[in-house]
Parts: C-alpha cells; structure tokens; sequence
C-alpha cells in the first residue's frame, strides 16, 4: 500500500487541487472507494478544511487498507470479525488505545459514508448507547438524549490521562540548553503563549506585534491571522505576549533575521515573510525543530516535545486565573488562548493543576521573563 499527495497538475473542474491524499496498491492499482472518500474530505466537506486533517485521515485509511491488502480482503466484504482482529493487531504493534479508537472512528466515518453513496450496503460494525459526561450548556434544559449516545462496538474502553507538563524549573532548564537563540524564542512562545508548534515555528512577521508604546508591565495582544500563520482549523485567535518577550522577538527580527532573509531571497528568487529562518536562510521546518528538541531533552535531562510545553502553558495559566476569576471563567480564558474548539478539552488542565503547588505557580511568567533576560 503506498499513500500519495496530488500536485498542481491535478485539476478537478478548470481548478488545480494539490495537496490531497489518495492510496494505491502495492501493484499501483488505486484504492477508488478510499479515494472518493479523501477527495470529498479535501475539496467538499466543509469542516475538514487543514491539510493536516486530510493527512490524518488518510493515515488511518492507509494503515486499514494495508491490512486488507496483507490479508487478501476485499474491503466491501468485511465484517465485524475481521474489524476486531484489524483492531487487536494494532494493540499488539503497542499502539495506544486512544489510537487504535481514532483509527476505528475515522474507518467507521468511512463506511458510513459509503453506505450513504451505495457504494456498500452494508457496515461491519454495530454500535450501541452509552452513557457521557457533558457540561450543562444554555439548551441543556431541553436535551433529550439523556446523555446518551450511538458507539461502535469495536472501541475501546480508554480513560483520559492527564496532559505531560513541566515546572518551571524544568522548562528553564530545558531551554537553557537549547540552540541556537531563535529556537529558545520558539520555545518561549509555547511556554508563554500556549502557541502550537505549527503557530510557533511558521510564525509570520505581519502578525508580530512591535513593543513600542507598549507599558513593559504589561502584556501584547498578538493576533493569529490564519492568512498569514497556520492555525489548527484555520480559526483566528489571539494571544498575550509578555513585553519582554515581544521586545526579543522583534529584536531577532530587526538584528539576526535580515541576513537570512535576504539569502533566501537570493536562493528562492522571492521573500519570505515566517519570522524564523535557519542558519542555511531556510523556513524552520516542524522536523528539524522536532530533532533539537530531542538533542536539548538528551543535554539537559528534561524530556521535553514542543506540546509539552504548550501544555505546561495551559497547566500554569489555568491555575494562575483561577485564582483570580474562579474555575469557570480560568476554562474560558485558557480554552480561547490555547484555541480550543470546545471547553471540555480545556478541562483536563483542572485535573493536571492538582499536581501543582499553589505557590509554585505565583510569579511564573516573571521567573521565566528574568531568565530570558539574563540570556545573552
């Protein structure tokens, strides 16, 4: 089974389309039911717009498929028999049971899909109601459902674990040790902001806002414009950006950036507008952040992925408002800062909180700031 993207030679009704997955066979034979259903996913259905979405999807196929085609199985004749040892492979490879449910979810997504376009008649799996946890909305009073909805019955029982953080201490230490100086500005923006990795890395300079006629005491408002920096779902929102912070940021961008840029220019014929650019004056790329992350996790003893970060942001900031504005209104703020699409992911930064001294958490952002600054 191999998995391909289209480039711009693909073209659907006068419009180029590249960028969409499709699969082939092993003897270069095309998948044409998980075809349709990843092009309708790329270029039709409005809710999946991210390329980053349309790859997850077709990883998952990819992954079904291949085990169709090591068995010998025709797709439109499965069953929940096979759908089970599919699923128990996958335990067997140690593949998390979150995983293994995502992968089940999206292959179920499919079926259905099909059985609605007649491609198939039939589904492999059957469901059955269980009983969630839902937090009382404004229209709670005239649901029906009795929290009650349809499951496969191929998922796996799994429980939410709560999300890896640092300290402080540790994330200090963490950053120390990276390099160069760029890469720790990387860093400080998901420690301090809650950016993602793709929000952090693909930054762009027109949305860094500049510190002048800013109170040093007082934080910036930076606005992710999804036009200019990838944003998960392509959603705008905005963030607090320590003085301090926005102070360094823009004094890479004005000191250290212009030479790089103006190599990349010469080399690409063209500008580019992210605000971090390697020392070979190329775009900081998510894998090679991922690999010095790796190193710095090896030198300093603290194992540390750029979302852990980000979720240490969320753990501190969460308990830091909560003292302030109460639970509810801590959710809200970080659920918007951190660019949640619903609060229930916000709360298991309650349940990690707990882990946390109160008092380890009073002046944080001031400790990471005075670190930054005593920083060459």
């Amino acid at each position: 089974m191999r998995l391909f993207r289209t480039d711009g030679a693909f073209i659907k009704n006068g419009v180029p389309l590249p960028g969409i997955p499709f699969l082939a066979s092993s003897k270069a034979q095309l998948i044409e039911p998980a075809n349709r259903y990843l092009f309708y996913i790329a270029a039709i259905r409005g809710r999946t717009r991210s390329p980053a979405t349309w790859l997850t999807y077709a990883d998952h196929l990819y992954e079904f498929f291949s085990f169709l085609e090591e068995n010998d199985l025709d797709w439109s004749q499965v069953g929940q028999e096979q759908m089970a040892v599919w699923r128990n492979s996958m335990l067997d490879r140690r593949l998390s049971r979150n995983t293994v449910n995502k992968r089940i979810s999206t292959v179920s997504v499919f079926y259905t899909w099909c059985l609605h376009q007649r491609l198939t008649s039939v589904l492999p799996f059957n469901t059955h109601d269980v009983l969630v946890s839902r937090p009382k909305g404004f229209l709670a009073h005239v649901d029906v459902s009795g929290n009650q909805v349809r499951a496969n019955e191929l998922t796996l029982r799994t429980h939410r674990p709560l999300p890896k953080f640092l300290t402080i201490p540790e994330a200090l230490r963490f950053i120390d040790v990276l390099s160069p100086r760029r890469v720790q500005l990387v860093a400080y923006l998901m420690l301090l902001c809650g950016l993602r990795r793709q929000e952090a890395c693909g930054l762009d300079i027109r949305v860094l806002p500049s510190p002048a006629g800013y109170s040093p005491n007082k934080a910036i408002k930076m606005t992710l414009d999804p036009r200019h920096t990838p944003t998960k779902g392509s959603k705008e929102r905005w963030v607090m950006v320590p003085y301090t912070l926005a102070g360094n940021l823009f004094d890479y961008m004005m000191r250290e950036r212009p030479p790089l840029a103006n190599r990349y220019a010469r080399r690409y014929g063209r500008q580019s507008t992210k605000l971090f650019l390697t020392k070979d004056a190329e775009e900081m790329s998510f894998d090679g952040l991922d690999v010095l992350f790796q190193r710095a996790s090896a030198k300093s003893g603290v194992k540390c992925t750029p979302h852990r970060l980000r979720h240490t942001f969320g753990t501190y900031e969460f308990l830091r408002l909560a003292e302030k504005k109460g639970t509810d209104g801590a959710l809200h703020w970080v659920r918007d800062r951190l660019g949640h699409a619903s609060i229930t992911t916000t709360e298991i930064y309650v349940h990690a909180a707990d882990l946390l001294k109160h008092d380890d958490v009073d002046g944080y952002v001031q400790e990471t700031l005075m670190r930054m600054s005593a920083r060459p």
